[in-house]
């Protein structure tokens, strides 16, 4: 049994896209009822989860929320009140989408999709969400099948949902070849062909991940906080204190690695970064590489997803 159905069976009000049994609860159509519809995607990964939401109404005000564009809220996972906070996000938002409707708004619904690399934050948060809305919310886990472009790797169902979101987006929105740089917990870089074929790629520390091992591994280095704007300050000699020696080894050691792999995939393609640490990273790069900084593709593929046809 794969995570999504695991988690869709602990949640019983959960469901997908087949036809519901009579005592199915479903979500009402914005187009039989009037409704406002907040559709959500959640990223959850290894240290933070990412909440984009969009919402779209009926009647005459329509196009109101989608002028306002997407919303994306970040929370940490060492927040001990990550679940809550997420929770009062979405119940906020659903105000804030109702009070741009008209006066005859009678409910709102939550549509919502997540992406997980992370099995103990995904559990929790989908029964909370279920607990917290239960009234009208249908949660569905991105899974493989929701990817459209091809995946050829030796295992195509063990690459993580993530890196096949973010390539996808990366490709949708940029000329391939893509080369994509996910630089968060891990630094993942994945190779799209012209053709748009997910080539698999390379998975390497991150940032975070090399530091903690530093300061775990001796007595007297510190941990890092690359949250911090000076993440972005690559010294450009050799480190004159023990923090800056250390983020330039570690930040050499992740730009390097990226270096060589961009020349072990070969060829001309878009080198596309994203993740919390792709500003670090892509100001470590040399310029000629004309990275492109987008830190929230897996987002922006869980936003392309929630779109209604049109």
């Amino acid at each position: 049994m794969n995570v999504a159905t695991a988690l869709l069976e602990l949640v019983g009000r959960n469901m997908t896209d087949e036809p519901s049994s009579s005592n199915e609860p479903t979500l009402p159509s914005e187009s039989q009822c009037d409704v406002v519809m907040v559709r959500v995607g959640i990223d959850i990964g290894n240290t933070a989860i990412k909440v984009v939401t969009e919402g779209a109404s009926t009647g005459e005000n329509a196009g109101v929320n989608r002028d306002r564009g997407p919303q994306l809220r970040s929370i940490s996972l060492r927040d001990p009140e990550w679940i809550t906070q997420c929770v009062e996000h979405l119940r906020t938002l659903g105000k804030q989408l109702a009070e741009c409707k008209s006066s005859d708004c009678e409910s709102v619904c939550y549509d919502v999709r997540v992406a997980s690399v992370n099995r103990g934050s995904a559990e929790p948060l989908v029964t909370a969400l279920d607990d917290a809305f239960y009234e009208c919310i249908r949660v569905r886990f991105v899974t493989h099948q929701d990817v459209s472009m091809t995946i050829d790797v030796n295992y195509p169902d063990r690459v993580g949902i993530d890196r096949l979101l973010g390539a996808e987006a990366a490709f949708r929105r940029h000329a391939a070849p893509v080369i994509i740089v996910d630089a968060g917990t891990t630094v993942t870089v994945d190779f799209v062909s012209a053709e748009g074929v997910f080539c698999g790629g390379a998975i390497l520390p991150g940032l975070e991940m090399q530091t903690a091992a530093l300061a775990a591994g001796t007595d007297a280095l510190p941990k890092l906080d690359w949250a911090s704007h000076r993440c972005r300050e690559m010294p450009e000699g050799p480190g004159r204190d023990t923090v800056a020696a250390m983020r330039l080894g570690v930040l050499s050691s992740v730009a390097g690695a990226v270096e060589r792999l961009l020349r072990i995939y070969g060829g001309a393609a878009t080198l596309v970064v994203t993740g919390g640490d792709a500003g670090c990273l892509v100001d470590a790069l040399p310029a000629n590489y004309q990275a492109v900084e987008e830190p929230h593709l897996v987002a922006q593929a869980l936003l392309d997803l929630l779109r209604p046809n049109e």
